[in-house]
């Protein structure tokens, strides 16, 4: 009987839990940027070119993405991600313009050209914006502007949660990712941009006292990954002997923070020898591993991991991460 009250007793607890909680409220775009919908399922994802300005002056950013994908089944409608403030300016297809309607945080570019199954084609589309500047970054997107001591511009994005097209155009939904990605990243002339995969190139814009960082991600990598960090670096690196032969491990930090950095991570092939022993080996070896210094504590973005605890062990100076 003691135990019969005691089960009616949680009951009723439970159903006045239940009664009182908050309900969550579904909206349209929710549907829109969760669900696999016709505008995006006729078209199968293979590589981005995202070429990204940004102004640290006025919060701003402005470029292009070039979208490369396979026809599955023919349709003339693209859905493509894009959330406010930022706002898409163009769209062409083989160098023709083409109409383009906005539903919330949702472009849908019209496409005039044959959509024949199997056949790779390409769209373009610009966009500028200024985009949210996060208040608890990595928890909420997207931009973190600060300035380092010396007063150079120091920022980053993180957009795990709210999505990639919080700040750039892009098939936003985790079930299509691009075989691969280059990233051409422009900032003020003194700054290192760094992104994930391997430097390419770096572009001196005389005239404009600008340069452009050219990464090459060579794996499929997931949108909210991709990452645009930028700072008065120094870099520095090491080659770590792992299961898969040699990894280059590369290293950006700002450049007061150096001696630091050369300290505290020496733990990195600590933790990455850890790992594959438990977990087998790092799967980017064609992307190298990065550790990158941002204003924010930091995120596991895929080959371009970004570090902001300050050299110290545990998270912000608590020596025990368990009490994180």
């Amino acid at each position: 009987m003691h135990m019969l009250r005691t089960l009616a007793l949680l009951l009723a607890v439970a159903m006045v839990g239940q009664s009182t909680a908050q309900v969550l409220v579904f909206t349209k775009q929710d549907t829109l940027r969760g669900s696999i919908t016709p505008e995006r399922a006729w078209w199968d994802l293979t590589y981005y070119h995202l070429e990204v300005r940004a102004n640290p002056e006025d919060s701003t950013l402005q470029g292009k993405n070039t979208i490369i994908y396979q026809v599955l089944t023919p349709d003339h409608r693209m859905q493509l991600d894009l959330q406010e403030p930022m706002k898409l300016t163009n769209a062409s297809q083989d160098g023709k313009e083409l109409s383009f309607q906005r539903n919330g945080n949702v472009y849908y570019i019209d496409l005039v050209k044959e959509q024949i199954p199997d056949q790779i084609n390409t769209v373009l589309v610009h966009f500028e914006g200024k985009p949210v500047v996060t208040k608890r970054p990595p928890w909420d997107a997207v931009l973190t502007w600060k300035y380092d001591q010396h007063g150079n511009p120091f920022f980053a994005t993180s957009c795990q949660g709210e999505g990639a097209s919080t700040w750039w155009p892009c098939k936003d939904h985790m079930y299509d990712e691009p075989d691969s990605m280059l990233m051409s990243f422009t900032v003020p002339g003194n700054l290192t941009a760094v992104g994930n995969g391997r430097l390419r190139a770096v572009d001196n814009n005389n005239k404009e006292k600008t340069k452009t960082f050219h990464w090459f991600v060579s794996n499929p990598i997931s949108n909210y990954c991709v990452n645009m960090n930028a700072g008065h670096y120094t870099h520095f690196s090491e080659v770590f002997e792992g299961e898969k032969g040699n990894l280059d491990c590369d290293y950006y930090v700002l450049s007061d923070n150096l001696e630091k950095a050369k300290k505290h991570f020496q733990q990195a092939p600590m933790m990455l020898e850890a790992f594959e022993y438990w977990f087998g080996p790092y799967p980017f070896y064609e992307d190298s591993y990065k550790l990158v210094e941002v204003p924010y504590p930091g995120m596991e973005h895929q080959s371009s991991v970004t570090y902001g605890n300050g050299f110290e062990n545990g998270f912000i100076g608590r020596g025990d991460i368990s009490h994180s």
